[in-house]
């Protein structure tokens, strides 16, 4: 009798596991998928994350510059060697002339090479830097007051 209950149980205990198994298997296939698109999730989150800050930078560096008039607005023309000949005149890197605007570093590569043309309130600025002088536009970039 003995035999036939350890047979019995053995028999109950293989069967089991077979199913356990044919249960387990799309679980731990779902799994697989699931940390994959985990992994993916994440660095979304990462990149998405960087974009805040770059943006988040970007917009936290307006600086005030004083407004032009409609008038001078429509009037003057911007060329890419009169916007380039304004940032060396103030001695400013790329990055610094940008940051003056609320702009991307790349913009402002851009507009000097002509590849594109700043818009209308970016157009102000760029009109309204002219009037500034060296001193006041490190001023404008660092928020002290220089004497």
């Amino acid at each position: 009798m003995s035999d036939i209950k350890s047979v019995l149980r053995e028999v109950v205990i293989r069967l089991a596991k077979q199913q356990v198994n044919v249960r387990m298997r799309p679980l731990e296939k779902k799994i697989k998928e699931l940390s994959a698109l985990n992994r993916r999730l994440n660095k979304l989150i990462g990149e998405l994350q960087k974009e805040v800050v770059r943006i988040t930078n970007i917009t936290e560096s307006k600086v005030k510059i004083k407004a032009v008039p409609p008038e001078v607005l429509e009037k003057t023309r911007l060329s890419p060697a009169w916007i380039a000949a304004l940032r060396r005149k103030l001695k400013l890197s790329g990055q610094e002339f940008a940051k003056l605007l609320a702009v991307n570093t790349q913009s402002v590569y851009r507009w000097e090479s002509g590849k594109s043309k700043p818009m209308k309130s970016q157009r102000a600025k760029i009109i309204a830097l002219r009037t500034i002088g060296k001193r006041e536009v490190k001023e404008l970039l660092t928020g002290k007051k220089t004497t």
